[in-house]
């Protein structure tokens, strides 16, 4: 009994009190029916035959005024102790349980601060309060809460509320953070739609803890269409929300550059770009650049960012020693601290080692690569070594960044394949031709039918470009790539003095029937009579650039050079920003974005399985130790390689992750991993209630709730309606009694109406 009144009372104690003043107006009407005494006369035995006549209808009337003040009573009695009852829901009389699914949003703009509050903290505080409103009608009612960075795994998973789960809710949400990453709602909800359809519980209710984001909500048909199913099946659904207001914010959304090609003592080049999410100038925004966590003697400086723009600003770092470094940029805390920092992982080397393989031993083009990218190894921060085609099968190639082919007539076989190897893991590849080359092979070998390291078949026989015209037509008309982006403008003198009198078409052929279908096969550069002259392809990890010219002014049987690129100015320039390109594609240091896994798959031959893990300064720089497992890299074990594998998946924080591989040799391999904040996460715009209601429809299966209100938790938004209810019957029997009571009392008549 006690249960069933818990259940269905806020005051449940009050319920017995109230039982035994049903009694009242009872003892009341007894007491009135035996207060007087008989007395037998004439007069009153005729009173007493007429009032006999009446007697049934008169009990009747007595009864029912007994009645009504009966109900009085009682809907007095509802209205103190606070029946709790729900039009939509009278099945709970029936004795069921209820179940309560809470999804807490536990993504990176539920960090959003304002004054002493944030949006994490008050879920959690919503989340308590839902428990111990539970523990009134204890082991009534069940409790699941998932977390959505963890939506596989149920914090808690139908426990029934009672003090134990209490204590143990308190100290789980005592030790909960949020995480820092971009969270998919529907994929917490539909593990809830999946638990509550299990479930056999009569009255089930779910309840979504979040900041309700109007990014969350636009175009995500998948969360309106789940919350959709579960109102359907009966679910009560209560949309919690933790945030008040919009709140402005700034964010790092980039921290970039050509880093693979750091150097020693040769300034590099980053990148650091703001966007504006609040809906206001920010004005005199400063941002501070470190380097291994020391600050460096600059300020980078934003002098205004206009509401809803990203602005983008460069700045050099220079490095004295070769090693790995951190570099990491960071503004003023504001409404969101998660995206005023973003970090860089940067492997500065001595020098950059560029391999050229010149075909023509009694050539010079090799010199005018050199000087271009290497005029002082201090300077740029290159290392060219000029080599012949027997170097590529009888080195390794790994050390260096990219590599040159300059007029070579063709490839032995093997070192055709070593080419392969080396771009496909990333390398970049450059191709010059020349008088020297031989078409035939670089079609059947190099091209391969589009599977080879060459991005087209070539004609039989150079061609002469035909002299211009006009002065007003440059012979190289370059494109929008990023190789071309310091040649942007229409009127540019380095471009308009380059002349090419001399390259090699692509088959005439295969530009009708092949090239459109060529999948990544881009070209970027073409001349005046629009034939192809740069064209870059992909080849597995790796770029490859093809110039359809000479490197340097080789002269013709005329006397006339190819051309005169290599003794302009835009050469050098080209040939720098194009070694910055093509190691890009090999790079990591972009960062990753926290949450995203760090998988490890070494070779066995070099590694041992001892993998050690630093985790970032903000995360108490704690050290983790794997173990990596073997696996035959193929199904043929005699031809595949044994690889050792693991993944680290605990990256939610923000920042660089130290790793420390073993070599066989007993030596140490250091790497960097740079995880940073999600820009997703930075626009605090939040939707409005009419906004969520326009995307979920008006049912009355679905509520939202206002930050900082609790009144529904008590059940006064599920009692609302009854409690109107009994205050309106309330009121009409209130009516009725006293009319009853005013017919059935004596009212002497006055002098006036006697008269």
């Amino acid at each position: 009994m006690e249960t069933w009144l818990t259940q269905h009372f806020v005051n449940s104690a009050l319920v017995y009190t109230g039982a035994m003043m049903v009694a009242a107006p009872i003892i009341i009407h007894l007491i009135n029916r035996f207060q007087y005494k008989r007395v037998h006369f004439a007069a009153m035995e005729f009173l007493l035959q007429s009032q006999q006549t009446n007697q049934r209808r008169v009990l009747l009337e007595q009864l029912l005024l007994l009645l009504l003040r009966i109900l009085l009573i009682i809907c007095l009695l509802l209205l103190i102790a606070r029946l709790i009852l729900d039009p939509n829901q009278l099945s709970m009389f029936h004795g069921a349980k209820s179940h309560h699914v809470i999804v807490l949003d536990d993504s990176g703009s539920m960090q959003n601060v304002w004054g002493e509050q944030n949006a994490f903290d008050e879920g959690l505080q919503v989340i308590r309060k839902i428990a111990a409103e539970g523990a009134n009608r204890p082991n009534t009612e069940k409790f699941s809460l998932i977390l959505l960075s963890r939506a596989d795994a149920p914090l808690f998973l139908q426990r029934d509320i009672n003090e134990e789960l209490i204590n143990e809710l308190d100290a789980k949400l005592s030790n909960l953070t949020c995480s820092h990453q971009s969270l998919d709602l529907n994929q917490g909800l539909e593990v809830a739609a999946d638990l509550l359809n299990e479930d056999r519980a009569v009255i089930k209710t779910l309840h979504l803890i979040s900041d309700f984001r109007k990014s969350d909500w636009q175009e995500k048909k998948g969360v309106a269409s789940t919350i959709e199913n579960l109102s359907q099946d009966d679910v009560a659904i209560n949309l919690v929300k933790t945030v008040p207001d919009s709140q402005p914010n700034l964010a790092i959304t980039e921290l970039s550059g050509a880093t693979e090609v750091a150097a020693v003592n040769v300034p590099l080049r980053l990148r650091v770009s703001i966007k504006n999410f609040g809906d206001q100038v920010a004005n005199d925004v400063r941002v501070s650049a470190f380097d291994d966590q020391n600050k460096l003697p600059m300020s980078i400086v934003f002098d205004k960012i206009e509401a809803g723009s990203e602005i983008s600003q460069d700045f050099d770092v220079v490095f004295n020693k070769p090693d790995l470094h951190q570099i990491n940029v960071s503004l003023t805390n504001d409404a969101l601290g998660g995206d005023n920092q973003r970090f860089l992982s940067i492997a500065v080397k001595p020098s950059n080692p560029v391999l050229i393989i010149d075909g023509n031993p009694s050539g010079n083009e090799w010199m005018y690569i050199q000087t271009a990218i290497a005029p002082d190894a201090s300077t740029t921060g290159f290392a060219p070594s000029v080599e012949s085609v027997d170097y590529l099968r009888r080195h390794p190639l790994d050390q260096f960044k990219n590599i040159y082919l300059l007029n070579v007539a063709e490839l032995p076989l093997d070192a055709v394949s070593v080419l392969e190897n080396f771009v496909s893991e990333g390398g970049g590849l450059i191709w010059f031709v020349g008088p020297s080359i031989q078409p035939a092979f670089y079609n059947d070998k190099l091209f391969n039918e589009g599977k080879g390291l060459f991005p087209a078949p070539l004609e039989m026989a150079p061609r002469d470009l035909p002299a211009r015209e006009t002065n007003t037509i440059v012979d190289m008309q370059v494109s929008d790539h990023p190789l071309f982006s310091v040649f942007a403008g229409q009127d540019n003198p380095l471009i308009e003095a380059v002349t090419i009198s001399k390259y090699f078409p692509l088959s005439q052929k295969w530009l009708q029937t092949e090239a459109k279908n060529a999948s990544g096969v881009n070209v970027i550069a073409t001349l005046r009579n629009q034939a192809p002259f740069i064209v870059e392809h992909r080849f597995g990890k790796g770029r490859i650039i093809t110039c359809l010219t000479s490197a340097g002014p080789i002269a013709t049987s005329e006397g006339e050079p190819w051309n005169s690129w290599a003794l302009n100015p835009s050469y050098i320039v080209f040939q720098l920003e194009l070694q910055k390109y093509l190691v890009q594609s090999r790079s990591h240091e972009q960062a990753e974005i926290v949450g995203d896994p760090i998988t490890f798959s070494l070779d066995a031959a070099m590694f041992s399985d001892e993998i050690q893990i630093q985790t970032p300064v903000s995360q108490g720089e704690r050290t983790i130790r794997l173990k990596a497992s073997p696996k035959q890299e193929t199904s043929d074990s005699e031809n595949g390689s044994l690889k050792l594998v693991t993944t680290y998946r605990e990256t939610d924080q923000p920042g660089i992750y130290s790793v420390q591989l073993k070599r066989q040799d007993q030596t140490v391999e250091q790497q960097m991993y740079a995880f940073n904040f999600p820009s997703t996460e930075s626009n605090l715009e939040l939707a409005t209630t009419e906004e969520l209601f326009k995307v979920l429809g008006n049912r009355s299966q679905i509520q939202i709730q206002e930050p900082g209100e609790f009144q529904w938790i008590q059940g006064q938004e599920a009692g609302r309606e009854i409690t109107n209810s009994i205050l309106v019957i309330l009121f009409l029997i209130l009516i009725c009694e006293q009319l009853l009571a005013y017919r059935l009392s004596y009212h002497p008549q006055t002098a006036s109406a006697a008269a």
